[in-house]
């Protein structure tokens, strides 16, 4: 028998009269408790919790209290009662992808996944960063940014404490400014564009996007920008 109960109960609890309590969460990471009469569950049963069907569009997994995340057969028994389970996911998609984070072995069953919760399911500490070990290097990913976990090879992430200063561009010129958030006018100000002039952010793919007055730009490393006159000026 599968019954909901509240969402103030821990992850993974028992009450007095043996009913087991499971956190179950989706693709959007939103959580719901489901309750069990048995410690002993198959992952069909988890699957059926969630509502899932049929059940061979979906993966279950198990997301321990390490932080790494297993997949789990709609046959195989996973004892409610053991330590170490924190909770379990039921995502629709069947093609699993395997990545790491500081070690710990993942799998998703999505193409991509925000860091935000990559980080999440790696237990990062407050202020940490996700990192990519790329050909060309680390790359410092945003909590927004999709990591490609489709990609070949298996994706190795990190996390790392983020330095107190980044180094942005300004017509190729290089400027060290504290991390967070500036205004368009304060980064005017702050790479003293000539006055009147416009405040252009470079995108990755290259477009120049012009910065609305007031537009608050969360600064990170490497970040282009350029300027321009208003219409109607010459440059």
């Amino acid at each position: 028998m599968t019954q909901l109960i509240p969402q103030e109960e821990s992850a993974l609890d028992r009450d007095a009269a043996g009913v087991f309590s499971v956190e179950l969460g989706d693709e959007t990471f939103a959580f719901r408790r489901v309750r069990f009469d048995d410690s002993k569950v198959v992952g069909l049963q988890i699957a059926e919790a969630a509502g899932a069907h049929p059940i061979e569009a979906f993966a279950i997994l198990r997301h321990l209290r390490s932080g790494e995340l297993e997949s789990i057969r709609p046959t195989e028994t996973v004892d409610l009662g053991e330590e170490g389970v924190e909770r379990f996911f039921v995502i629709r998609g069947d093609d699993l992808h395997r990545f790491t984070v500081e070690g710990l072995s993942m799998e998703w069953p999505k193409a991509k996944l925000a860091a935000k919760n990559i980080k999440f399911l790696a237990k990062a500490a407050e202020g940490q960063m996700l990192v990519l070990d790329s050909e060309d290097g680390d790359v410092v990913l945003d909590d927004d940014d999709l990591v490609d976990l489709a990609a070949k090879g298996v994706e190795r992430l990190m996390l790392r404490r983020p330095p107190k200063t980044v180094t942005v561009y300004y017509k190729e010129a290089p400027f060290e400014l504290e991390r967070g958030a500036y205004t368009t006018e304060q980064l005017i100000a702050v790479f003293s564009a000539p006055a009147g002039y416009l405040l252009d952010l470079i995108e990755r793919d290259g477009e120049f996007r012009e910065l609305k007055p007031g537009e608050s730009i969360k600064i990170r490393e490497g970040l282009e920008f350029s300027s321009h006159p208003p219409a109607g000026h010459s440059s």
